[in-house]
């Protein structure tokens, strides 16, 4: 007869990993941030932006990407990943009744995409805060799956890191969002608005759970090259004029972020007549989260407070972990955390 485990043994078995580098993979360059996470909560152990290996020639969305250049500090066991979310179909659904025998099906009907076996889909279900309400709530995504097979051409064929899960980063970025603000501020209702590079994700929350989810196919590349073409600079110029405000853009910010202010504005009043709520704040996160004319075309539409934050907040982070340079800039790897937290949730 064969013995039985000890219960310690199997208790180990059932844990998830504990030692993580999350990795938000942009077109130029990598936001990574290594976590670790023991008895004591959570623990930042290095952050930093590795620039994107050049390739001989130029490539399609499919073909692998090169491997990054670890170093010793960022070689986590694993590697969570976070791609672009401008190819995700992302779907807040509300499905009738409780029965979950066919809910893959429904789900995947639902999503209304063709050719689902080309697509990895994966679903999150929410709490029903209504307790007796004869429905699922869930977050549903849909991603190429080509597109994700490329990414982790970013990871070692073999060793460490090794690959333990994907998602789209602005569904990363929201589960920092959830730990962080959401957390401390359960009662009240936030927005979200995560800027990738070609699409932005927004969110509300109310009491601390997701109400309504949008994705706009409209980033923070679009007001790049409206910079670099208007003030005739490079690519580089233009993140650093959007970053710190040394030209006033506020005329290309207006035009740019005019698509995304609408749906906003159309987005908050259905949640606030339909929570019977008032939104409270609203938070930036992606590329646009430091610029003061996003920040004050959100405010001057919403009429709220606007801010960025800090993803690290409520988390130990070691004294060596952020390189000088990147101080004050931690609002850039909110992704980067959320991969590792989604990672260490049971």
């Amino acid at each position: 007869m064969r013995m039985k485990p000890p219960a310690e043994i199997i208790q180990a078995l059932k844990r998830g990993p504990t030692d993580v580098v999350g990795l938000d993979i942009g077109s130029n360059s990598v936001r990574a941030v290594r976590m670790r996470k023991n008895n004591d909560g959570l623990s930042v152990v290095a952050a930093d932006i590795i620039d994107m290996p050049s390739q001989e020639s130029e490539t399609d969305k499919t073909t692998a990407l090169p491997p990054l250049p670890f170093s010793a500090q960022m070689k986590a066991r694993y590697a969570s990943l976070a791609v672009d979310s401008g190819p995700a179909t992302i779907r807040l659904l509300t499905l009738p009744g409780k029965d979950d025998a066919d809910l893959d099906d429904r789900v995947i009907d639902s999503l209304g995409i063709e050719n689902p076996e080309d697509f990895r889909i994966s679903y999150t279900l929410l709490e029903d805060e209504g307790g007796g309400r004869n429905e699922t709530r869930l977050v549903a995504v849909a991603y190429p799956d080509e597109i994700a097979a490329a990414a982790l051409g970013v990871l070692p064929t073999s060793g460490t890191p090794a690959p333990h899960s994907i998602e789209v980063t602005g569904l990363a970025t929201m589960t920092a969002f959830l730990n962080g603000p959401v957390a401390s501020r359960e009662k009240d209702t936030l927005g979200l608005i995560d800027f990738g590079e070609t699409s932005s994700l927004f969110a509300f929350f109310h009491k601390g759970t997701p109400v309504l989810i949008r994705k706009l196919d409209r980033g923070t590349n679009a007001l790049l090259d409206k910079v670099e073409a208007t003030l005739g600079v490079n690519h580089e110029t233009a993140v650093g004029i959007i970053s710190d405000g040394s030209f006033d853009i506020s005329a290309a910010a207006t035009e740019v972020m005019q698509p995304l202010v609408r749906q906003l504005v159309v987005s908050r009043d259905f949640v606030e007549r339909r929570e019977n709520c008032k939104v409270d704040a609203i938070y930036l996160a992606g590329g646009l989260a430091a610029s003061r004319d996003t920040q004050n075309e959100v405010n001057s539409a919403m009429g709220v407070a606007v801010e960025s934050w800090n993803p690290f907040a409520g988390i130990t982070v070691a004294p060596d972990a952020v390189p000088e340079a990147l101080k004050g800039q931690e609002w850039r790897f909110a992704a980067s955390v959320g991969a590792c937290m989604a990672t260490f949730e049971e």
